[in-house]
């Protein structure tokens, strides 16, 4: 099994497996897990740090079979947040290089690729990383398919 962690936010311990080839990719390097995977610090917003990592990630996965997209415990000021500019800029930043990191690594894909999802659950608090997490989401529908005559992929979205 080849698992590609991609911790947008925190860490969700139930996606983590033993004995895979995995690489976990976070923006800190606060990030503690027992599990062996290749760690891989980078910014999101970054469109370099995410080719570098596909290129590391090319090298040591050939087919990904798993990708998990974490983005969760997120630890927000509710009042100002909406009014964060920098927040606000950094999140929607982060959602187009996401999206332009899952299209360059669309020939890594192995035939048959499931994503799990694990975000926090809906606020009306939280308006712009509710609109992120659906976004990534109608992504995902979208490429499965525009895909689905060559590649099988499943979405699941963990509570």
């Amino acid at each position: 099994m080849n698992q590609l962690v991609i911790c947008l936010n925190g860490i969700d311990k139930r996606v983590l497996k033993k004995n895979i080839n995995g690489v976990l990719i976070a923006k800190t390097d606060q990030i503690e897990i027992k599990e062996k995977y290749t760690f891989l610090q980078a910014e999101f917003s970054s469109i370099d740090d995410l080719i570098k990592a596909k290129q590391i990630i090319t090298n040591q996965i050939k087919n990904i079979n798993e990708i998990v997209i974490v983005n969760r415990d997120i630890d927000l000021n509710m009042i100002s947040y909406q009014y964060d500019y920098e927040y606000t800029k950094l999140c929607y930043q982060t959602l187009a290089n996401i999206i332009f990191f899952m299209n360059i690594l669309i020939n890594d894909f192995n035939e048959d690729i499931e994503f799990i999802l694990s975000f926090d659950k809906e606020s009306h608090y939280k308006v712009h990383t509710n609109n992120l997490n659906y976004s990534i989401i109608r992504y995902l529908e979208a490429l499965k398919k525009d895909l689905e005559k060559s590649l099988q992929i499943n979405i699941k979205i963990l509570s």
